[in-house]
């Protein structure tokens, strides 16, 4: 058994726009409380991400407890978009990520003009659909639980030595916000959270290993300023290539609820 530290909690609101750093987050099956609960979404409703739109990598993100959900950008005032209590009346829309259709709720025509105006692409905010559950489907395979509009799984973690392993290799050393981690641990040696099969606090958190997170060209993107290049993906690839693509950090589901602090000890096996 290895003891881990968690360094590290950060919530991304809206999929693909900048995240959060907390001290203390709630875990449910889905992943971190409102933890990508909402997405971008072309008219159609087909959702983009950095991948399309690296400037989306500058709008950032503000939540209450409440679920109220504040965007801002340089240049722009702030736009609230406030939680309601009324879904049911609001109406529902399918939307897409990746195969999977989801239920979810415009957002409206205010906070879609801000985006689009920003991001100079026509574009919509939706939420998902309190209760809606996204199964976690994989090659085929089924897992226990649900996500919001994750790509797959509820959970990333990395630790730090992994991307010190990696920074060693590099000119000029990244950030760990490349890599958008839900969960930074440190006390284990490079990479050896691929190892991990669970992951447990002293609380009754216990996260269970899903599968290696391959990497896309988010990751090329500087997290600060939108503008993109050929690492980390170009080193990556001459040491972390796999049959599964590269790789870089753990997806992981959550196996029992609650909460975790920055500074817990975690037992990992």
């Amino acid at each position: 058994m290895k003891k881990v530290r968690v360094v590290e909690l950060n919530r991304y609101p809206v999929k693909s726009l900048a995240g959060i750093s907390l001290t203390s987050a709630k875990l449910e099956e889905k992943g971190i409380t409102f933890d990508r609960n909402w997405l971008v979404t072309l008219p159609n409703g087909k959702f983009i991400t950095q991948r399309e739109l690296p400037k989306m990598a500058l709008v950032k993100t503000a939540i209450n407890e409440k679920g109220d959900l504040t965007l801002s950008a340089q240049g722009r005032s702030n736009i609230l978009v406030p939680h309601t209590d009324h879904e049911e009346s609001m109406g529902f829309k399918r939307v897409t990520v990746w195969r999977d259709e989801c239920f979810a709720i415009d957002e409206g025509d205010d906070v879609a003009a801000w985006l689009s105006e920003f991001l100079e692409t026509k574009c919509r905010l939706v939420k998902m659909k309190d209760g809606f559950k996204r199964p976690i489907v994989d090659e085929g395979k089924e897992f226990d639980g649900s996500v919001r509009f994750q790509d797959q799984y509820p959970l990333l973690v990395i630790s730090r030595a992994s991307l010190e392993a990696l920074n060693d290799k590099l000119e000029t050393p990244l950030p760990m916000n490349r890599f958008r981690p839900n969960i930074v641990i440190e006390g284990c040696q490079p990479f050896e959270e691929d190892e991990f099969k669970t992951i447990s606090s002293a609380s009754g958190v216990t996260l269970t290993s899903a599968k290696p997170c391959a990497r896309c060209v988010i990751t090329t993107t500087d997290q600060a300023t939108a503008q993109q290049g050929v690492e980390p993906l170009k080193t990556l690839a001459t040491f972390r290539s796999s049959e599964n693509g590269i790789l870089f950090g753990q997806n992981l589901l959550v196996t029992q609820p609650g909460r975790l602090n920055l500074g817990d000890e975690l037992s990992a096996e």
